[in-house]
């Protein structure tokens, strides 16, 4: 994984606004991280579907739950696996998309090939490189003729074997593509030690080593050292066997590889006990075993169980050595019973699949009008979602650009995260002179309806300043409140609708702060310590017991931050069972324990924790949180 491109991605997400291009950069995070942080692979996918859905982006859509299958697929949860990647197959194939059914059908192979439905797995890999032949992919070819090789080394067929990995070599070698060349003179290698053919098994494994340790690819040289580890055991080369466990597990350890360590461990566990090394085999195995567990790797339980079986009966200690003899076949009936499990379960969605087309078909036949009734309401659907899409740009239009921030906060952040395509929520700013004024605000309501107040109020705001000639945040904020309320009074309904906002003008010369709020408070942190300034308890609008709004004054310093925000953040429920309120004094303990961290730093920090915490949940509000340091 390309660390700098995984930065600049973090950066190119945090800061859009929610559109297709979020979407498309969301998942290309994903699946970048989907092998070195499987997890929040899995998070991210799972964001990208929301918001996917949310934009109605089909093929959005179906890309992160193609990367969502990929990752189970990584954590051998299969059935679940499979489900997401014929849910983004169906898309795939309602889109006409041909390149996403190629990319899942690859996914598929490889699931296919772990439960040994060789039958399958050969299906799904032709589906894949009739598609790339189409399109003269050469890379994707290569790929595709490595898993070949591979499926046809599980079936005995070393003549097809060899022929598809060389094939895929000399693809690799016309594009140039040496971490592909590397992989696939492992996999040649790997059929040479089926066929006990040691020596030419070694010279591709040399070389497949020699290749990736000059490209450094480190994630390939570590499975590679797993290959030439088995090859040494084999021809009785233990020492050296012993060597290249040891620096392949050092490898996975730097590259955070749970599932590399266990594979390895179980092999040193091996040498070990063929040098009759017995309480070194038996610590290398048990430790093989724990990390296996926590991660349920099962292809690492059983073969651990069976050499912990050998140990203890090489020891005398037969209780022990027969508990893990019965593990071992434990875990090997459950390893058959869930492969069984993940067949039935391809042939029932394969199944839903099919009858859910043919149904449509019948129905289409049968039903024209129906039809077109149906495609004259998505038809409407489009042009609603079309018309709120070009609502969202125009709000966009009247929000401060993020380059316009930073020229005056260099050290700063912006949350934004509408709960629907548009808010109430947003952010302004405006300069006069040597202040710059920005707020936090908070409109009724969220949607379309927010977003209408939120255009009336970002324009009494503007007449605040520019018409009346106004700078301190207290007499704007008084003035603002007049003019919504002039413009609503107008109306026979009797609108109530108003705003909440953080009102900042600051002087970068003087360093000095003045601030007003309507119903949210400020934050200011200086010397570690989290300083909250209250705001007015009362609304830009029709309010019975209206006062006019307090001005606060500060002299900041170096190194002091300050957090502006509406209340989305800590209103928002989420965590373990989706049904604990974040909370603002959760949100403090937040900000106050990312103080170590740069302020762009502290908003991706934010973003992905609001992220993680709703998703099992509904966001309930608009989010907005802002932050810079002087």
């Amino acid at each position: 994984m390309n660390g700098l491109k995984t930065s600049e991605l973090e950066t190119k997400i945090f800061s859009l606004s929610n559109s297709l291009e979020k979407i498309d950069a969301i998942n290309q995070l994903a699946f970048e991280i989907r092998n070195s942080d499987t997890p929040r692979s899995i998070s991210l996918s799972k964001q990208s579907q929301e918001l996917s859905i949310l934009l109605n982006y089909p093929n959005g859509n179906a890309t992160s739950l193609a990367n969502e299958g990929f990752c189970y697929v990584q954590i051998t949860d299969y059935e679940l696996a499979l489900e997401k990647l014929f849910a983004a197959l169906n898309i795939f194939e309602e889109q006409k998309n041909a390149l996403g059914r190629a990319k899942v059908h690859y996914n598929l192979c490889l699931i296919y090939s772990r439960i040994s439905d060789i039958d399958s797995a050969l299906d799904s890999i032709n589906k894949t490189i009739a598609y790339y032949k189409k399109e003269n992919n050469d890379f994707e070819l290569a790929r595709c003729y490595f898993q070949l090789g591979h499926l046809y080394r599980l079936l005995n067929d070393s003549a097809s074997a060899i022929d598809c990995h060389n094939y895929s070599i000399e693809l690799n070698i016309r594009i140039k593509n040496s971490a592909g060349e590397a992989a696939s003179l492992m996999g040649l290698g790997l059929v040479y030690l089926k066929l006990t053919e040691y020596k030419k098994c070694n010279e591709s494994l040399v070389k497949c080593l020699s290749i990736q340790e000059k490209i450094k690819d480190w994630r390939g040289y570590a499975a590679s050292l797993n290959a030439y580890m088995t090859l040494c055991m084999a021809t009785g080369k233990f020492e050296e066997a012993e060597k290249s466990a040891i620096k392949g597990i050092e490898l996975e350890t730097e590259l955070g590889d749970k599932m590399g360590i266990s594979r390895l461990m179980v092999g040193l566990g091996k040498i070990y006990f063929e040098q009759k090394k017995i309480n070194l085999a038996e610590e290398k195995t048990l430790e093989a075993l724990s990390i296996a567990v926590k991660i349920n790797l099962r292809i690492a339980i059983a073969p651990s169980h069976l050499l912990l079986s050998e140990i203890y009966q090489y020891k005398g200690d037969f209780e022990k050595a027969l508990k893990h003899h019965q593990l071992f076949f434990k875990v090997n009936e459950e390893m058959v019973n869930t492969d069984a499990a993940v067949k039935a379960k391809s042939f029932q969605l394969i199944s839903k699949i099919e009858n859910a087309h043919k149904e449509a078909e019948i129905n289409r036949l049968k039903n024209v009008e129906l039809k077109n009734a149906f495609e004259e309401i998505q038809e409407k659907n489009k042009e609603i979602t079309a018309s709120i899409t070009y609502a969202l740009r125009i709000q966009t239009a009247i929000l401060p650009p993020q380059k316009i921030v930073e020229n005056y906060f260099e050290n700063s952040f912006i949350i934004y995260k509408p709960k629907d395509i548009v808010a109430g929520d947003f952010y302004w700013m405006e300069t006069v002179n040597d202040i710059v004024l920005f707020a936090a605000c908070d409109c009724t309501g969220h949607g379309v309806p927010g977003a209408m107040v939120s255009v009336v109020c970002h324009n009494a705001l503007n007449r605040a300043v520019r018409e009346f000639g106004l700078i301190e945040p207290a007499k704007i904020l008084d003035k603002t409140a007049e003019i919504i309320i002039e413009n609503f009074s107008k109306s026979k309904e009797g609108i109530n609708d108003g705003m909440d906002i953080s009102l900042c003008a600051y002087n970068p010369k003087t360093k000095i702060l003045q601030w007003a709020g309507a119903n949210n408070p400020l934050w200011l942190i200086q010397n570690d310590e989290l300083i909250e300034i209250k705001a007015n308890k009362q609304p830009i609008g029709m309010y019975d017991n209206y006062k006019l709004f307090t001005n606060h004054q500060y002299k900041l310093k170096t190194g002091d931050s300050l957090y502006l925000f509406t209340d989305g953040f800590a209103d928002q429920f989420g965590g373990e069972n989706g049904k604990k309120k974040l909370t603002k004094k959760r949100f403090k303990d937040l900000i106050l324990s990312i103080q170590d961290k740069s302020l762009h730093q502290q908003g991706i920090y934010l973003e992905n924790f609001i992220n993680e915490y709703k998703i099992k949940v509904e966001q309930i509000d608009d989010i907005l949180v802002i932050g810079f340091k002087v």
